[in-house]
């Protein structure tokens, strides 16, 4: 059984190092995991800057939308539709939930698990970092009431405690991102689609290459709101029209997320870099130069900044 010395670090707060979708891939390929203090390989979130502190193969990982940089990090994982000398590979964060097993099943429900449902449409979302999303959840809100059930504009009595049994209670749900950037496709959609609801979907515009577009309602598809929204009222009262969107497989042949279906692709990764280690990221004098300025940036820094610091992280 071969072992890899490995280490996590500045992922989000609710991460455990133990048990979590990188382990678990790699217990399934039969190796042994020594989470090291003095590691041959960390991964790495955007949540710190710990992983500064180790001078071996850093493997970034990011569930929010933005670039890997890989001045800083040997090889990468996250959302953008990119390539880089096998560096990098592009993990959804939908991939790694719970709710993708049965997502991928929620056509095979019978008929009462779609129709049986007593809310027009909900809303879970913690922040307000989205004009886009904000405004159309207060306009569709202004014409028939949205169950909110995040911290955000909520209207149910306090944040929910179960996600996923509140939006099995909605035909429709606002599946929106915090931002529009291609390949940026998270959790979001993947909830609704394992609730049985109807995504109504903004944000990777290359969404229609994700999943199949006869399962989910396409924000882009429509001129602005009043459109969008008479789209679903007229949706919504006609049963046939939505049980055809509500029996479609979320994958059709083709699409990206058919990669994703199992954890092999990030599997086969990692294994190819702990079976040939390598520094890879900028050990030039620019290389170091760069990577020296961030240390000092930080060493400097009074207060905490940006999206770190908004989330109470820093």
């Amino acid at each position: 059984m071969p072992t890899v010395k490995l280490r996590f670090c500045d992922l989000a707060p609710d991460w455990d190092a133990r048990d979590n979708y990188f382990t678990r891939a790699l217990e399934r390929r039969g190796w042994q995991i020594d989470q090291s203090s003095a590691p041959d390989f960390v991964v790495c979130g955007t949540f710190g800057h710990t992983f500064l502190q180790y001078d071996c193969v850093r493997i970034q990982f990011s569930g929010e939308d933005s670039w890997p940089d890989l001045n800083l990090y040997d090889y990468a994982m996250g959302f953008p539709l990119l390539d880089y000398d096998g560096r990098y590979l592009r993990l959804p964060l939908y991939a790694m939930r719970d709710t993708w097993a049965p997502a991928l099943q929620k056509h095979t429900l019978p008929e009462s698990a779609f129709t049986e449902r007593p809310q027009f449409c909900s809303f879970v979302v913690s922040n307000d970092f989205s004009q886009r999303r904000n405004a159309f959840f207060e306009a569709l809100n202004r014409h028939r009431p949205v169950a909110s059930g995040g911290q955000y504009r909520n209207n149910v009595g306090g944040p929910v405690a179960d996600k996923q049994a509140f939006l099995a209670q909605s035909r429709f749900n606002i599946a929106f991102e915090n931002s529009s950037t291609p390949g940026y496709c998270t959790e979001k959609i993947v909830d609704a689609f394992a609730a049985g609801c109807v995504p109504v979907y903004w944000g990777d515009p290359a969404i229609l290459g994700e999943f199949n577009p006869d399962a989910f309602v396409w924000a882009d598809a429509y001129p602005d709101d009043a459109a969008l929204i008479a789209a679903l009222d007229a949706l919504d009262a006609d049963r046939d029209r939505y049980l055809a969107i509500c029996r479609a497989p979320i994958l059709r042949p083709g699409c990206r997320a058919e990669q994703y279906v199992d954890d092999s692709l990030c599997a086969d990764f990692l294994e190819s870099i702990f079976q040939n280690p390598a520094l890879r990221r900028n050990r030039s004098c620019w290389g170091t130069n760069y990577e020296n300025d961030l240390k000092y940036y930080l060493s400097q820094a009074s207060k905490p900044k940006g999206l770190l610091a908004r989330l109470g992280l820093r």
